[in-house]
């Protein structure tokens, strides 16, 4: 509690009056004679009483009178959350005034003793209890300061400067509205203040040099697409604000109070609040009530990797927040030019972007509509592109959505198969006669035999698949190994020309293959076959949607090799119903082997004693088609290539020094070119803090251009808004004030400095007591004077 005029306390002095004038001017009592002595002197004792009685009553309210006038003087203040313990103090304050009379009556009187000392009793665990709540509240405040609203303060202005405060509305961004409330506000703050401005970066917390710094900071604040949550920002801000020498101390929220920008799981701000009791808290909320916004959702891309005449499919869905409407989007893409981009006059020329699509949606309030775009016949290369909602609306940032793909001619696959192994079965899985035709295959096949393997240059190859291979001497492992070490990709289907020998089991192959051929299993019937237990490899990526309606049942596996043991560093992607491993991979320095431990190298005959398994010849061979593909897809690192990132997210692409150069100049959204570099044969790009498209230009052999794409997080652009609940979950219920305009701003900070007065309550009471004095006065005088 604090007081505005606390020296008019000693008014309460003044108490001394009434009872100075109490004692000069009480009546003595008159002697009269009476024959019945013995009944006179029974009245005289009880009328004593009830005068002493009376007299203490007049007695009490006229000093409390003065007690009150003295307080309402000096216009007592308690903080505005601690109003109700406050009114309740009052409530049993009261009651020790009323068990406090009652046991003076009853003394007066002399009840009996039970009474009297019930009423003692229940007097004295009041008065303790009032006592007790009188001291706690007061070490709970001890560290607030009221009373004066013009002391300077320690403040921290926190500003959500997410994408989703550039939401327009009457002609307003939120980001706007929140900068001149804080103009404003910094007006209204003491002299000798000080005011730190922060906002939705992962920036240190810093006091401003002065008032006009602080206002600087405030116009200069910007749109924040990697974004920090309030909550974090916060903590940062109640640490700066510990090392603060002032005594009243302030934090600000500015924001539209989107549930995205409140993410705090551990509830550490409101555990740091509740910890920093002496900080007041304030929410000021700009955001709109009922926001209509139509907005572009996440992309989806079939691919970011795909082959020359191979057809690419963009979805997304447009959603609509308040208001039911009709838009047309478009989808644009660049053509690939391998001189751009470049620097002319200091302006940076990229490629032509052209229209590739448009599709008018039209979208109920609260819904959303799926839009796809099938793209086909890009040339070669990286290629940039966006989908576009067409029009304006209250928010741009989510009308737009990137995405890069790259385009590649058909990858060269060397497949090596002795004179007894079937190919085509494999080649025809991978890249069909078809689409070799049409120029859609993904693979390019080479098939020679065995017996030329070690004349080959493999490193004109980007993979190598042997097919039942047959025993391999040391000098060809070696070769093997080296092309795998230096980046290239192999893949053995063992079969029957595999041995248990020292071909396949001696440290040359060991060190490429996925552990160590122990024997083969047989299965007499159809009760084995591929089992797969886990789908989180990107190879069983196409059968995660549907796990249960895979019909492997239908391909079943007659034989296939034990590795015993396996490597350590191998990796079993799939497994037979049985639980021996089917696929293994493995990491050799920049390389990767794959071992599938069956072959799919069987004719086409019946299935009799000799065949593997039916993987590629049975009537639902669908299965092994898909897996194939992506064991290919990943073998060649294809599938794993990832071309599209979400801002903050550090972007990594694969640097193979045999293509591609070890530096380049990087051209992002919003800056000029820089350099990059590869290192350990990838490059790293780990500031992706704006949405767009990144370039990375270099030269080897002739210009390369290379590049991925960033997008802002859906969340960043949702105008979901907090409910009073979570709000308090946060913060902490009780703990903040909320305003939406500068009045209530004005009023809440009013109160929270000055404090809840009580004036105005004292008078009331002030009143309340003086009629009561003066209508018992009356009343007793008039008696005695009768």
């Amino acid at each position: 509690m604090a007081f505005v005029n606390i020296s008019l306390l000693l008014g309460g002095l003044l108490t001394a009056i009434p009872v100075v004038l109490h004692l000069v001017m009480r009546q003595q009592p008159k002697r009269l004679t009476f024959p019945a002595m013995r009944f006179l002197r029974q009245r005289r004792e009880t009328n004593r009483r009830k005068l002493q009685l009376k007299h203490w009553l007049l007695l009490a309210l006229r000093c409390g009178a003065i007690v009150l006038l003295a307080l309402a003087f000096a216009r007592p203040s308690v903080l505005s959350a601690a109003v109700g313990q406050w009114v309740l103090i009052l409530v049993v304050g009261v009651g020790v005034l009323i068990a406090g009379s009652l046991t003076t009556v009853s003394i007066v009187q002399h009840k009996g003793k039970v009474l009297i000392g019930s009423l003692a009793a229940v007097t004295l665990a009041t008065l303790i209890a009032f006592s007790s709540m009188i001291i706690g509240l007061v070490k709970q405040s001890s560290g607030v300061l009221l009373g004066d609203e013009q002391a300077p303060v320690a403040a921290v202005m926190i500003f959500d400067t997410s994408p989703h405060m550039e939401y327009r509305f009457q002609n307003q961004t939120r980001t706007e509205i929140a900068q001149s409330m804080g103009n404003w506000l910094i007006s209204q703050f003491p002299p000798d203040s000080e005011v730190a401005v922060m906002d939705s970066r992962q920036s240190p917390a810093v006091f401003a040099v002065d008032l006009a710094s602080a206002r600087k900071a405030i116009d200069r604040l910007q749109t924040t697409e990697v974004s920090d949550s309030l909550p974090s920002v916060a903590a940062r801000g109640l640490n700066l604000l510990e090392s603060s020498d002032k005594k009243r101390k302030e934090i600000y929220f500015f924001t539209d109070l989107v549930e995205s920008a409140w993410q705090d799981r551990t509830g550490t701000v409101a555990k740091l609040l509740e910890e920093h009791s002496d900080v007041l808290v304030y929410v000021v909320d700009v955001g709109a009530l009922e926001p209509i916004n139509v907005g572009l959702g996440p992309l989806e891309l079939s691919a970011e990797t795909v082959a020359k005449s191979s057809e690419l499919r963009v979805r997304t869905r447009v959603q609509s927040v308040g208001a039911a409407s009709t838009q047309v989007v478009q989808l644009l893409v660049e053509d690939f030019d391998p001189t751009l981009p470049i620097v002319i006059d200091g302006k940076t020329k990229l490629p032509e972007a052209r229209p590739r699509g448009k599709e008018e949606v039209a979208v109920a309030t609260g819904e959303s509509q799926r839009v796809e775009f099938r793209l086909q016949g890009l040339d070669p290369g990286v290629h940039h592109g966006v989908v576009r909602l067409s029009g304006d609306d209250g928010l741009d940032a989510d009308n737009v959505r990137h995405f890069a793909i790259e385009v590649k001619e058909a990858w060269p696959m060397l497949v090596v198969a002795p004179e007894n192994a079937t190919s085509s079965l494999f080649v025809e899985a991978i890249a069909p006669f078809e689409f070799e035709q049409t120029g859609q295959a993904r693979f390019a096949c080479t098939v020679v035999s065995q017996s030329s393997l070690a004349n080959r240059d493999l490193d004109s190859y980007t993979g190598v698949c042997l097919l039942d291979p047959e025993p391999i001497p040391s000098v060809v492992w070696e070769q093997l190994g080296k092309y795998v070490r230096a980046g290239g990709a192999m893949a053995v289907f063992l079969g029957n020309n595999a041995q248990a020998t020292a071909s396949f089991n001696e440290p040359a192959a060991q060190q490429l293959l996925g552990g160590r051929l122990a024997r083969v299993w047989r299965s007499a019937d159809r009760s084995l076959f591929l089992a797969p237990e886990r789908y989180d490899h990107p190879v069983m990526a196409p059968f995660r949607d549907r796990p249960t309606s895979v019909p492997w049942d239908a391909s079943p596996v007659f034989k296939h090799w034990v590795l015993d043991p396996l490597n350590e560093d191998a990796g079993v992607i799939l497994a037979y119903s049985n639980g021996k491993p089917a696929v293994v991979e493995r990491s050799v320095d920049r390389g990767r082997v794959i071992t599938v431990t069956t072959t799919v190298s069987d004719s086409l005959r019946p299935p009799d004693h000799s065949a593997w398994n039916e993987l590629p010849t049975s009537d639902q061979s669908w299965p092994y088609v898909v897996l194939a593909n992506e064991l290919m897809l990943h073998l060649t690192d294809s599938s794993g290539v990832r071309l599209n990132y979400a801002v903050g997210e550090p972007a990594v692409l694969p640097n193979d020094s045999r293509i591609y150069p070890d530096r380049y100049q990087l051209f992002t959204p919003s800056e000029q070119p820089q350099e990059a570099r590869a290192q350990d044969g990838e490059v790293v790009v780990r500031f992706t803090e704006h949405a767009g498209a990144y370039r990375l230009k270099g030269v080897k052999d002739g210009p390369i251009v290379r590049g991925f794409a960033v997008n802002l997080k859906a969340e960043a652009t949702s105008l979901a808004r907090l409910t009073s609940d979570e709000l308090d979950s946060r913060l902490g219920k009780g703990r903040y004030q909320l305003a939406r305009d500068k009045d209530e701003i004005e009023l809440e900070v009013g109160e929270a400095r000055v404090g809840r007065e009580f004036y105005s309550h004292l008078l009331v009471l002030l009143v309340m007591v003086l009629g009561i004095e003066h209508l018992m006065a009356n009343r007793f005088y008039r008696k005695q004077n009768d």
